[in-house]
């Protein structure tokens, strides 16, 4: 864990003032106990830490958004759709995607986008939602700018998955892959857990995450590149 040059590392006692105000010092409780690389490792980690994703444990107030029902749509939808369509011809709308999961559940110790669904053919999830956007593209003649949410632990297959399949006849130019932001792990009073010693137990920060993990992997700027105002956000089991 070499530091570059002018880079100052987080000590025990700085760690420990970030840590009491939100009452988390319980994680430097076995700091004694490691050794000098876990203690640079774990060190590392609070300096990483965002606390302030403690406060939205507190909740708020939760209902639901304004908006227009099915029928008012129904009853516009040629209106609705040549707008929509004038959108992403002038490249307005973009799509995320949301496919940081694994397969697990369906028996597929992979992303769960390359789960085979096909009968009499091979159809991945993955292919069959590009077939979806792609059958937009045809009908608003331009391309749909993509942005993919992988996880740490599944970026590196359905990144190489898209490659392997030529992104399935999706212009790559316009697929953009980021990684979904890992959070801490906290008990019910706001504890935040830890897997060892010397390691905090974090998670995939969940689909709510999506755009803090778009904006840290620098995609916003791509977005006002493009001139996208709108994002369409769906997952990779809404096939």
């Amino acid at each position: 864990m070499a530091l570059r040059k002018g880079e100052k590392r987080m000590t025990y006692e700085e760690a420990k003032q970030k840590l009491m105000p939100v009452g988390q010092e319980h994680l430097l409780q076995y700091f004694e106990e490691l050794g000098e690389e876990e203690k640079k490792s774990l060190l590392k980690q609070i300096e990483d830490l965002d606390l302030s994703l403690l406060n939205l444990i507190e909740g708020g107030v939760k209902e639901p958004l304004g908006a227009v029902t099915l029928e008012e749509i129904a009853a516009k939808r040629e209106h609705y759709e040549e707008i929509g369509l004038q959108a992403i011809y002038d490249c307005k709308v973009g799509a995320v995607l949301l496919a940081g999961g694994q397969g697990t559940r369906l028996g597929l110790d992979k992303p769960k986008g390359m789960l085979n669904v096909g009968v009499t053919k091979e159809l991945y999830l993955f292919e069959q939602l590009i077939h979806n956007l792609m059958q937009v593209k045809e009908k608003a003649n331009a391309w749909i700018p993509l942005f993919i949410m992988t996880s740490e632990k599944n970026n590196d297959d359905t990144t190489q998955f898209f490659k392997e399949h030529d992104y399935f006849g999706y212009n790559k130019d316009y697929v953009f892959f980021f990684v979904q932001e890992m959070a801490p792990s906290v008990s019910y009073d706001g504890k935040i857990y830890m897997e060892g010693k010397a390691k905090l137990s974090t998670s995939p920060n969940g689909n709510g995450g999506w755009f803090s993990s778009l904006a840290k992997a620098g995609l916003l700027d791509k977005i006002d590149e493009l001139g996208v105002e709108w994002l369409n956000v769906f997952s990779v089991d809404n096939v």
